[in-house]
């Protein structure tokens, strides 16, 4: 939500860049950067491009030993 400037009740499992019209590509990578630097996780560029909601970066979090509440 702080990255996308929107409010949290807008992000939720499906928010995505077609939910979400502040997510556009340069907001992904600013996603990305906060997300890589947030839980020590480095993503792949397939890893990347595959994120379509929240709810996947969860599960690619969860996949990478991250615990997502």
């Amino acid at each position: 939500a702080e990255i996308l400037g929107v409010a949290y009740s807008e992000v939720g499992p499906q928010a995505g860049p077609g939910t979400v019209s502040k997510w556009d590509s340069f907001a992904h990578i600013q996603l990305v950067a906060a997300i890589e630097e947030t839980y020590g996780v480095q993503l792949s560029i397939d890893e990347i491009v595959n994120l379509h909601s929240v709810g996947d970066i969860a599960r690619l979090l969860q996949g990478k030993g991250v615990r997502v509440d």
